[in-house]
């Protein structure tokens, strides 16, 4: 019997690539949160956020994030991690703002999950008066969700970040006390 190898190299590049773009697809989650109203609006309203997360972020991608800060400059990194596109966040009603995710997390708990997003800092709420400390730059997201995928979180808007050995970025501190999400729920 005859091999044809190149005949059955397409067959196999089609199939590489057809799991690839399948298992990218398979990585998309689209969540819903809320958060009650801050400052003087705290009893008043509620901001509901639609969260699309594209893909999660790879012990390498972590890597050469450390290598460029490491190498280069505080600019170089900053400059190389606004270029990763992990996801947005759109506040629901927020005039056409979205927040671009530069990074996410997915860890198993004991209950469920733990997501974790990170982005640069920055405001949805244009109303609202905010004292900003230049040493926390990044706004983290946290996630948790049991095990029918709904739960709660909170938003730090002022943190400092943290790239570990292990490949994960964490948050190191805060500045601004969190503010509670609730309702937390992957959408089906």
């Amino acid at each position: 019997m005859k091999a044809y190898p190149i005949k059955k190299f397409p067959v196999w590049a089609f199939v590489i690539v057809g799991l690839g773009f399948f298992t990218n697809l398979a990585a998309r989650e689209e969540l819903q949160a809320r958060l009650l109203g801050q400052g003087s609006h705290f009893s008043t309203r509620a901001t509901k956020f639609m969260i699309s997360i594209d893909s999660y972020t790879s012990p390498e991608e972590v890597f050469k994030l450390a290598e460029i800060l490491y190498k280069g400059s505080y600019e170089a990194f900053m400059t190389a991690f606004r270029g990763i596109n992990k996801g947005i966040i759109r506040p629901v009603g927020g005039r056409g703002i979205k927040i671009n995710i530069h990074a996410a997390h997915s860890f198993p708990t004991e209950k469920g999950r733990k997501i974790t997003l990170f982005m640069q800092r920055q405001s949805w709420d244009t109303e609202a008066q905010q004292r900003t400390d230049h040493r926390f730059t990044f706004m983290v997201f946290e996630l948790n969700l049991d095990k029918r995928e709904n739960g709660d979180g909170k938003i730090y808007e002022q943190a400092k970040i943290r790239l570990t050995p292990q490949g994960t970025i964490e948050m190191e501190s805060y500045n601004s006390a969190p503010l509670q999400l609730w309702g937390v729920s992957l959408k089906k």
